[in-house]
């Protein structure tokens, strides 16, 4: 189910590209509204929360892809992403379990320690957090910005600063 979800992440991206080019012309553009500052970073906090939804999507498709070609066929063992170990260390493998939170794929050994397997989990696990992170930044300085103009509309009487 990780895969398809990850395939339709794949194919947003591309859109999510254009929508953030899009909005960055509209920006640069002359005839812009008084409370555009605002607006954008809204916008920008949707998209960066967007853009960490699609990132790790397309990491749980990866580790439920890595699991099924684990799983299945004539080449599945030992697990492609433990198939990188030194020779000595394969020599002890005995199984794999993919982990869905943090993205990551280990190699289970005989004597039950595990090992991280190779892949780009660790990129995509650290960019999804970058954009998380992101989106809750730019969500509380909208929220820091309402109150600024806020007090400063208090402070002079009613009267709107711009």
């Amino acid at each position: 189910m990780f895969v398809l979800l990850m395939y339709g992440a794949l194919l947003a991206v591309p859109v999510w590209t254009v929508a953030v080019l899009v909005k960055l012309v509209s920006v640069v553009l002359p005839g812009r509204r008084p409370d555009w500052g605002r607006d954008l970073l809204r916008w920008c906090a949707v998209m960066a929360a967007a853009a960490a939804v699609l990132v790790y999507v397309i990491g749980l498709g990866s580790v439920q892809w890595d699991s099924h070609e684990a799983e299945s066929g004539a080449d599945s063992a030992p697990a492609l992403p433990c198939r990188s170990l030194d020779p000595a260390t394969l020599d002890h493998l005995a199984g794999h379990e993919p982990s869905y939170l943090p993205l990551g794929f280990h190699c289970i050994l005989n004597d039950g320690s595990e090992i991280a397997g190779t892949g780009a989990y660790t990129w995509l696990n650290s960019v999804t957090v970058a954009f998380a992170l992101a989106a809750v930044v730019l969500a509380l300085a909208v929220g820091f910005l309402d109150e600024f103009r806020a007090r400063a509309e208090r402070r002079t009487g009613g009267a709107s600063p711009t």
